[in-house]
């Protein structure tokens, strides 16, 4: 004879229905809309992205600085393809010369020009003159552009202290300026943060504000990742040129139009003066990466000690909810004595003293009770 089959029920995790909700479809349609309307301007502004790129007919506005550093051109506006055939470039090259983010930095080095892009900082580099492009930077932008002008005319004039600088061909001068801008705007950015660390460090060990410092740390921890994360960029492009014979070789861009190209190997100034900076900004990320660690170490403690206290909390609400269990039983004993029902103890002298007694034993040994059994859960280790 056939068996029947015995169908067992699946053990699998049962689908949660969510019943309609009239007020959870109000709450939900004003996000619906937001997210359309954020994907729109996202398409919107990739396409005018797209389009700018592929154009090499959109006008960049641009400074021209003298051989002294100063100011030749005040501003002067010109395509991307009439700027990479007036200084040598490939239109290619200028591509990504306006975008309003910072992008990954990069040193081009081309046998007249050298291109220089620095987060904000941009500009091209001859062994004659400087174009420096103007970018519509917004308010919270470290604005590098001011420090490297300011920087480069110290470099650019001859004076006490310029020691090995005043050595150096026109260009090389520029870059200098260029990536001591961009380093010193780095480190001043990691000074600053650093402090305010420090102090938000010391006082996380004040427990009166111990939340506003969580809260601060959390902020500082960003910025530093921001610091950390734009350092080893910076580094990134010099170990890229540092890596290249033929790239450094190349940067003379002075001996090269006087008719004395370097050889390959003859590129000690520039080794030594990417190589400085590369070290300098090897010890800012490292010193950011120590100070994040030390952020997070102490976020965690932080957080577990706001994590004892919500356990003290919860432990305590559990104590004093088991206290007025207790005392809500005896009350309840209590009021049915107080019904207009015949008991037998209205006649009683001792029937107030005797009931008073049972309800403070009864709540007093609930309690007890209760609390013994929340004791001996709180030693139990999962």
């Amino acid at each position: 004879m056939k068996q029947p089959k015995i169908q067992i029920p699946s053990c699998g995790r049962r689908k949660i229905v969510t019943l309609p909700n009239k007020s959870h479809h109000v709450i939900q349609e004003p996000d619906r809309k937001r997210e359309a309307t954020f994907n729109q301007k996202v398409f919107d502004l990739s396409l005018s992205l797209s389009q700018s790129r592929i154009n090499d007919a959109t006008e960049l506005r641009c400074i021209v600085l003298g051989l002294d550093g100063s100011i030749k051109e005040s501003e002067t506006r010109g395509t991307r393809d009439d700027l990479a055939k007036e200084w040598g470039l490939d239109g290619r090259d200028l591509r990504n010369v306006d975008l309003v983010s910072e992008g990954i930095p990069h040193l081009l080095v081309r046998p007249s020009v050298i291109f220089i892009s620095m987060f904000t900082l941009r500009l091209l580099v001859r062994a004659h003159g400087v174009l420096l492009f103007l970018l519509p930077l917004e308010d919270c932008h470290v604005k590098v552009q001011d420090v490297f002008m300011t920087d480069l005319q110290r470099r650019l004039r001859p004076g006490p202290g310029s020691g090995i600088i005043a050595k150096l061909p026109y260009e090389l001068r520029v870059v200098d300026a260029a990536l001591a801008s961009v380093i010193a705007t780095l480190e001043a950015e990691h000074i600053l943060i650093r402090r305010e660390v420090e102090d938000s460090l010391r006082d996380s060990t004040r427990e009166d504000v111990v939340y506003s410092v969580l809260r601060g740390l959390q902020d500082h921890r960003t910025r530093l990742v921001a610091i950390q994360q734009r350092a080893r960029q910076f580094r990134s492009a010099l170990r890229e040129i540092l890596e290249n014979d033929d790239d450094m070789a190349t940067m003379f861009l002075t001996d090269r139009q006087a008719g004395q190209p370097h050889a390959v190997e003859d590129h000690r100034e520039v080794e030594y003066l990417l190589g400085a900076y590369y070290k300098n900004t090897d010890a800012i990320a490292e010193s950011a990466t120590a100070l994040l660690g030390d952020l997070e170490r102490t976020t965690e403690t932080i957080q577990s000690i706001l994590d004892v206290r919500r356990n003290q909390i919860l432990v305590f609400e559990a104590q004093l909810e088991i206290c007025m269990l207790g005392f809500a039983v005896s009350t309840f004993v209590a009021g049915l004595f107080g019904m207009n029902v015949a008991n037998f103890f209205e006649e009683s002298t001792s029937a107030f003293i005797i009931l008073v007694l049972a309800c403070v034993m009864g709540t007093v040994t609930i309690a007890k009770y209760g609390l013994w059994k929340l004791n001996k859960f709180r030693k139990l280790r999962f």
